[in-house]
């Protein structure tokens, strides 16, 4: 016997670009956006917009855990951290955002603040998981975290640092260099002379994930 879904059950597979809210772009490529994950879920009624775009449990620990390692270690007065995705604008039509990111001080300080994103690069970007809705960009995540990855080393950042909470591994990518792939238990050293683990940051915080 055919059955059929209620109206507020059915799925809408295709949408309109016009009909997609701007708010669900998380990152825009060659002019192209790149949706947020979940969206289709949202245009289909079945979640809320803040349900896709907030952190989950685990990012938001993640998120946390470093960047009160680097607020309580890294010299403020050569270096700022940030975070609550800070989005940059690599070129024309190329518009992307960041967890956590690490710029120069006295760089930051007289860059003319226009309240837009930010066009100087970074010293270092560390990102937790993925966010982006790859597959329907046509990429594999991989392929998604490779051209994120490249797009930031191009645009002048130092070190990329991703952490990813299925594998509990992490991937740091430096110009010029072999990109690595290591487990959170892995020593790393950020801006050349702070050095934390993942795994013993969490730790030291009580938090098991």
């Amino acid at each position: 016997m055919e059955t059929t879904l209620s109206p507020k059950k059915r799925y809408r597979h295709h949408f309109a670009k016009h009909e997609i809210p701007k708010s669900l772009i998380y990152e825009m490529y060659d002019g192209r956006p790149m949706y947020y994950k979940g969206y289709k879920d949202v245009m289909n009624h079945l979640k809320s917009t803040e349900e896709i775009l907030g952190q989950s449990d685990i990012q938001g620990i993640i998120v946390n855990v470093i960047l009160r390692y680097l607020m309580r270690n890294i010299d403020d007065e050569k270096y700022f951290a940030m975070s609550n995705e800070t989005g940059f604008h690599l070129s024309k039509n190329n518009n992307i955002s960041s967890d956590i990111v690490i710029f120069d001080k006295e760089t930051l300080k007289n860059r003319e603040n226009k309240g837009k994103y930010f066009d100087i690069p970074p010293l270092a970007v560390i990102e937790i998981d993925i966010e982006a809705d790859a597959k329907d960009f046509g990429l594999s995540e991989f392929d998604y975290y490779s051209m994120k990855t490249k797009s930031l080393l191009d645009f002048g950042v130092k070190e990329i640092f991703w952490f990813f909470s299925a594998s509990k591994q992490v991937a740091i990518a430096r110009p010029n260099q072999d990109w690595i792939i290591a487990n959170w238990d892995k020593e790393l050293v950020v801006l050349g002379e702070y050095k934390f683990s993942l795994e013993k940051l969490l730790e030291k915080e009580g938090f098991k994930l």
